[in-house]
């Protein structure tokens, strides 16, 4: 008997990443390129988000193929149809990860319906989502906020990326396109650094799913560095970008890759940056990856869970200095006294 059939066989974790509408399929396409774990993918959208994608991407065009306009019940009515193909594909992962551009009909429509289906096939139910620019209108932004807040109750977390707050990492110069393609790469990221840290064992998948499920208020940072210290440069300015240092956190996922400057020490000061941002007591996750094609750039996405936001100090108005009240002093006039006062030296007159 051979020792293989003593042993069990190790069991690993079925991660899946669906990407849903327009902005979902471009993360998804992007994810595709650069992941280097064996993930199942499925992108759904009502448009022409499908075509085009990788070989390994499995695909569900649903509607007309024009979109859905908007309309989030035209997608939902649409989706009915491929319902059923999507419990099965989510029904034995570990783990679903959904990836959608919130503020539009497919993706805002979609995406609480898929994760919610995934939670309760029994998976670690993740969605990894960008709220629109602000000057994208009142009504796309509204619709987004909705869409999110049916994510939360949908999930075990919401990683949540502003198109604002990401544009501030971007040079001024950058393009509007160029502004969406920044959000794909960082959700890209996002799902990255959770697949690779989910993955890495079955041991190391409950631990982490221990942190990011019901962990409340997740965000996902990513930055980009060259040189001597690249890790901690990189993670330095992911935190800096968009302002979150005044922050309480109760876990964070780190992933560090490199190319062919990629090493050890590096990886050691991105940890370090991330300890001194979120303090020594939190958990950090932490998994590396090397991409040749990088040369000596180092690129990090750090997922935060569990954050609760200081809040600020209320800075009380100064009081006004009470003005000290004097006793009044009685003055009299030469008119009131009771006898004439002399009020200056006498004058002496000139003789002669």
């Amino acid at each position: 008997m051979k020792y293989s059939e003593l042993s069990p066989p190790k069991k690993t974790v079925d991660v899946r990443v669906v990407g849903v509408g327009g902005m979902g399929c471009s993360a998804l396409t992007r994810l595709a390129e650069n992941i280097s774990s064996d993930v199942t993918m499925l992108a759904i959208d009502t448009g022409s988000a499908t075509q085009g994608l990788p070989e390994r991407v499995e695909t569900l065009s649903i509607g007309n193929g024009f979109g859905s306009g908007g309309d989030i019940d035209s997608a939902l009515s649409d989706f009915m149809a491929v319902q059923s193909d999507v419990e099965s594909f989510v029904g034995k992962a570990d783990v679903v990860i959904v990836l959608a551009g919130l503020g539009r009909g497919t993706g805002s429509g979609l995406a609480p319906v898929i994760a919610k289906i995934a939670r309760a096939a029994g998976a670690l139910s993740i969605a990894a989502v960008n709220m629109p620019f602000v000057f994208e209108g009142r009504f796309r932004n509204q619709s987004a906020r909705k869409a999110h807040f049916a994510l939360e109750n949908a999930t075990d977390a919401v990683i949540t990326m502003d198109n604002d707050d990401l544009s501030k990492q971007g040079s001024t110069g950058t393009s509007l396109n160029g502004e969406f393609e920044s959000t794909d790469r960082s959700i890209a990221n996002a799902a990255n650094a959770i697949t690779t840290a989910l993955g890495a064992s079955p041991e190391r998948f409950d631990v982490v799913r221990s942190s990011l499920a019901e962990s409340g208020k997740t965000a996902a940072i990513s930055g980009s560095a060259t040189g001597l210290h690249a890790g901690s440069t990189a993670v330095a300015g992911a935190f800096d970008a968009i302002g979150i240092n005044e922050t309480t956190v109760g876990s964070a996922v780190l992933h560090v890759v490199g190319g062919i400057g990629l090493a050890i020490g590096q990886v050691v000061d991105a940890v370090a940056e991330v300890r001194k941002r979120v303090g020594n007591e939190v958990e950090v996750h932490v998994s590396s990856q090397r991409r040749v094609e990088l040369g000596q750039n180092i690129d990090v996405a750090v997922v935060l869970a569990g954050i609760e936001t200081t809040p600020e100090v209320a800075v009380l108005p100064v009081p006004s200095r009470q003005l000290e009240r004097r006793s009044t002093v009685l003055r009299l006039s030469i008119f009131d006294a009771l006898e004439p006062q002399r009020t200056r030296g006498p004058e002496l007159l000139p003789t002669g």
